[in-house]
């Protein structure tokens, strides 16, 4: 069996799934948000050092999840707890689903993972992906990760007028927030990274920007070219007129990506580059559940049918008949 762990609007996970359905391999979809209303989790010891793991939802479809064989850790949702009101309550509940669902992981150890639950979490961590990234010898832009108005200050007046970019580390549908240029109204306000730290960068422009999809080994990238938007640094709040295809990577930069991949561990991630008009590429970050059906839409890359041929085991795209090291991809 082949467990998708998402929720039932990712339009990604369902992709995959019609992919794997013209297989015809079993697969499901595994939304953890149905835990505890409308699902029952049980680990079973009766058989000694193989427990049956046992996954019933309301509606009487069970599944055996120890014949689980490998797994997309896509978008894990939390379990809905919203029936319990108490907060000491709440906070009970939810640490013992955590420990809970973290034991299953364990438990599906034997499975291969895209991505390892683990490593997921380490590789999304955007302050270390940029010393890994330099490490194996990308560009990266000047960058400062602060709560410290002054040390901000500093830095901006180092790279000099319009020349900062501020970012968040993260973001959700409610809450969502460009890359945006630091201007003069912000100024006023930065006392507020006290707050919260916030990451500025220098300004790095663009002949293109380039998202790389990597699969397994495989990988996918495309350019996304914007017409110049007064004051707008990121392609993403106007995709729509944005032009999308494919483009062709440099040898040496496509082993140091596949490199980097090694390097954090995992089998899928979303890479975000930029193209300078001087032929530079410069790294910004991976997002290890990164959306590409934008991509696959706009280019045609076969990137959904890839992830499923992978969990599907159709191929073994694992990198293990070499390795490249940090000094040999940047003596590339």
């Amino acid at each position: 069996m082949i467990l998708l762990i998402s929720h039932q609007a990712d339009a990604h996970a369902r992709c995959v799934l019609d992919h794997l359905q013209a297989m015809e391999r079993p697969a499901l979809l595994f939304d953890l948000a149905e835990f505890p209303d409308r699902a029952t989790l049980s680990i079973d010891y009766a058989d000694g050092a193989r427990p049956r793991i046992d996954y019933a939802r309301a509606d009487g479809e069970r599944h055996a999840l120890e014949e689980v064989r490998s797994v997309w850790w896509r978008r894990p949702q939390a379990p809905d707890l919203s029936s319990v009101t108490d907060a000491q309550a709440h906070l009970f509940t939810a640490n013992e689903w955590n420990e809970a669902l973290n034991g299953l992981w364990r438990l599906l150890g034997d499975a291969r993972w895209m991505n390892d639950p683990g490593r997921d979490d380490a590789a999304s961590r955007k302050a270390a992906q940029l010393r890994i990234a330099a490490e194996l010898g990308f560009k990266v832009p000047r960058t400062l990760i602060s709560s410290d108005p002054q040390r901000v200050r500093e830095f901006v007046r180092a790279l000099g007028p319009g020349a900062t970019v501020h970012k968040t580390f993260s973001c959700t549908h409610a809450v969502w927030r460009e890359t945006r240029l630091l201007g003069e109204d912000d100024l006023a306000h930065l006392d507020t990274v006290r707050l919260a730290p916030v990451i500025f960068q220098e300004f790095v422009p663009a002949a293109a920007d380039i998202r790389v999809t990597a699969v397994g080994g495989r990988l996918f990238p495309a350019e996304i070219k914007l017409d110049p938007v007064p004051g707008a640094i990121d392609f993403r709040p106007n995709l729509g007129a944005a032009t999308v295809r494919e483009h062709v990577l440099p040898l040496p930069l496509r082993q140091r990506l596949l490199a980097l991949m090694q390097r954090l561990g995992l089998e899928y991630g979303a890479i975000d580059l930029r193209l300078t008009p001087q032929g530079e590429y410069y790294f910004f970050e991976i997002n290890t559940a990164g959306e590409f059906l934008f991509i696959e839409q706009r280019t045609g890359q076969p990137i959904g049918h890839a992830v499923a041929e992978w969990l599907a085991g159709a191929q073994s795209m694992r990198l293990t008949t070499r390795v490249i090291s940090a000094d040999a991809v940047r003596s590339g």
